[in-house]
């Protein structure tokens, strides 16, 4: 009886830790998932937003037209490239660093 008993204990620790690693990715799944939809949701937003509104959206179209072939465009599109890379790559560097900051607690 009592082999039978560690046999269920034993078991039952594997199944802790299995469900523990599933947790765990579970929870990196949904926090990938969440980014996304979080993405989306804005995307969204900023579209009903701007159906609300058609002037800004005329506008918009006016602008790209009317500014196409305006040497100033090249900059300020190269300049919005530039700011959108430089947000994304602050964004990857301050996730980077937070990543790495539990890491050390714990070697230490």
């Amino acid at each position: 009886m009592t082999s039978r008993v560690k046999e269920l204990a034993a078991r039952r620790e594997l199944l802790t830790a299995r469900s523990a690693i599933e947790r765990e990715t579970l929870k990196l799944d949904a926090s990938v998932i969440g980014d996304t939809l979080s993405t989306v949701d804005r995307a969204v937003a900023i579209f009903q937003r701007l159906r609300r509104s058609p002037l800004i959206l005329t506008a918009a179209v006016v602008g790209v037209v009317v500014f196409r072939r305006h040497p100033v465009t090249a900059w300020v599109m190269r300049g919005i490239a530039v700011v959108g890379t430089a947000r994304r790559l602050g964004a990857a560097l301050q996730q980077v660093a937070a990543e790495s900051v539990p890491q050390e607690s714990k070697g230490s």
